[in-house]
């Protein structure tokens, strides 16, 4: 395991003196000291939330469609196969629903039709009925020639996608991407997000709060906005504080079975959807059709929801098995490579991976390793493939510089997807390693371990855990604070289990407290005592305290 690099802020352990105390602290650590920035912060409102008539297009996109709801169009939503499309075109298709659209939805399926508007997708979604409306949620952006395709037979194309922005704008009637705007708070939304942005557009300009119940629909929100990993903060932090609360008392048929079937039991959190629900629901992209998925989101029927769940849970350990064959070749791949070839960046490719895969197995090498990671599924010549970055470069950057070498890429700094041709991988595989080498500064590649604040054993109360919780959502941009805690010892010796983790009862300056290790099972300090840093919270499922360590060390 590479070591990581404890970065421990100045502290005044002196002033630590009750859990409101060290709240207070972290909020200012976090740029909070303003009284009214504090209470929104802590407590995000609806009312709260940026005007969406600021976004660029949305005007023309309400008018678009407020166009075709009364001629009548026939309406196609044409959406992204992960988790933010699913919720995104499941929420779209609600609200247009309700105000008496002819519309439907088309998902591409990751093998056959591949990210984004195709040719061969678009004929397979006009096949099934004509439409002079098409609606792109989670991707467009960069697809120049498909949307002018579409205007050739008479279809306008209203685009709605949070993705990096090509060089040329596609020529949509309505183009709604923050990234073309100058506000940072934007810019952070995923399609969730701007979906819910032009419904509430859409019923302000029309004047006609009563026709429909955003509220109601939220949780989709936060789950698209959760799963799609944009930071949370301004309206994402909003959406997703009031969208879970809503989560928790659903309306959707789905969404009951999926967290009965997932065994979320209590409230849920960012981790219990990151981790528990949005694998499920992808499931059905990675591995098969997407439509199982969003229709898991917008059926009304309990029966065929709860088969639904059980279908998407069963996907889900297929997807595992497939998961962890493709991980275990990929190491094997890399331990066979020359340092130079994975010095900076790791590219492997295998014909025996599931396509659907391979943006997991990127993130499992890039946590492993911490260095950038490309994984590419191989078929008949030709690679799809997925890439993840590592904080503070962009991936995208590195993939628009060697676009020469590939038939397509698209997405965020932090992950993205690309086309290229098998005989090129090699050569793509240096050029990478070559531009990461001299673009990157090499103490990105140590992991960063930002400590906030070092505590004794004794501030480690239940009270503070649930003090903590006032910081919630915790995401990116607002990730769980880091504490250490020196000299602790185990009172118990600890209990290993599932993939290499471990818990055990520690002690420290005469207390108690619980302790659990992701993955830390093979990493213990051969030590009589540790200096420990994590984060202390309550857990999901006992709702007790304890104390997630991230990493350890041999006490100083």
């Amino acid at each position: 395991m590479r070591a990581k690099r404890w970065e421990l802020a100045d502290s005044n352990p002196a002033r630590l003196r009750t859990p409101q105390d060290i709240v207070e602290d972290l909020l200012v650590r976090r740029g909070l000291t303003d009284p009214d920035k504090c209470e929104r912060f802590l407590n995000p409102r609806l009312a709260d939330l940026a005007d969406p008539l600021r976004l660029a297009d949305m005007e023309r996109a309400v008018e678009r469609v407020s166009h075709a709801l009364h001629r009548r169009e026939n309406i196609l939503i044409y959406s992204d196969y992960d988790v933010d499309g699913m919720s995104s075109s499941a929420l779209l298709y609600r609200f247009l629903i309700k105000l008496g659209a002819n519309v439907r939805v088309f998902i591409p399926e990751r093998l056959a039709e591949g990210y984004g508007l195709s040719v061969s997708g678009l004929e397979h979604a006009l096949a099934d009925g004509p439409a002079t409306l098409l609606i792109a949620l989670d991707c467009g952006t960069t697809n120049i020639a498909e949307v002018a395709w579409l205007n050739e037979r008479g279809i306008d194309v209203v685009i709605i996608d949070h993705h990096e922005l090509h060089h040329t704008l596609p020529p949509a009637r309505a183009f709604v991407n923050p990234q073309r705007g100058k506000l940072a708070a934007d810019r952070m939304l995923a399609t969730a997000g701007l979906v819910f942005k032009f419904c509430h557009a859409f019923l302000k300009i029309q004047q006609t709060p009563e026709l429909f119940n955003l509220r109601e629909h939220l949780d989709l929100v936060a789950l698209g906005t959760i799963a799609d990993l944009v930071p949370l903060l301004e309206d994402n932090r909003i959406l997703v504080r009031h969208g879970l609360s809503q989560m928790s008392a659903t309306l959707h048929p789905g969404l009951q079975a999926l967290m009965e079937i997932a065994r979320v039991r209590t409230g849920p959190t960012p981790a219990t959807v990151g981790f528990t629900l949005a694998p499920r629901l992808n499931a059905s992209g990675r591995l098969t059709a997407a439509m199982s998925g969003w229709e898991l989101l917008t059926t009304r029927d309990t029966a065929r929801a709860t088969a639904l769940a059980r279908t998407l849970n069963t996907l889900n350990s297929e997807r595992q098995h497939l998961e962890l064959a493709a991980y275990r070749e990929a190491l094997e791949q890399l331990d066979q490579q020359p340092p130079g070839d994975k010095a900076h960046c790791l590219v492997v490719a295998s014909p025996n991976w599931h396509q659907g895969i391979v943006g997991i197995v990127a993130s499992r090498l890039q946590r492993r390793f911490y260095k950038p990671a490309v994984v590419i599924s191989l078929t008949d010549g030709e690679g799809k493939g997925s890439a993840r970055c590592i904080e503070g470069c962009s991936m995208m950057d590195a993939l628009r510089e060697h676009a020469s070498l590939l038939h397509a890429y698209g997405g965020h700094a932090m992950a993205s997807g690309l086309e290229i041709a098998a005989d090129r991988v090699t050569e793509f595989r240096a050029a990478m390693n070559n531009w990461f080498r001299h673009r990157v500064n090499t103490e990105l590649y140590q992991e960063r371990l930002p400590v906030e604040l070092a505590l004794p054993g004794r501030a480690l109360t239940e009270e503070l855990a649930q003090e903590l919780g006032r910081l919630q959502p915790f995401g990116r941009k607002n990730e769980p604070p880091i504490f250490k805690v020196s000299g602790v010892t185990m009172h118990s010796p600890p209990q290993f289990f599932g993939n290499h983790h471990l818990k055990f009862t520690a002690s420290a300056d005469d207390t108690r407290f619980s302790a659990v290790g992701f993955t830390l099972a093979e990493n213990m300090p051969d030590a009589d005592a540790y200096d420990m840093v994590g984060h202390w919270e309550m857990d999901d499922y006992t709702q007790r305290p304890l104390f997630r360590i991230l990493d350890w060390h041999a006490a100083a």
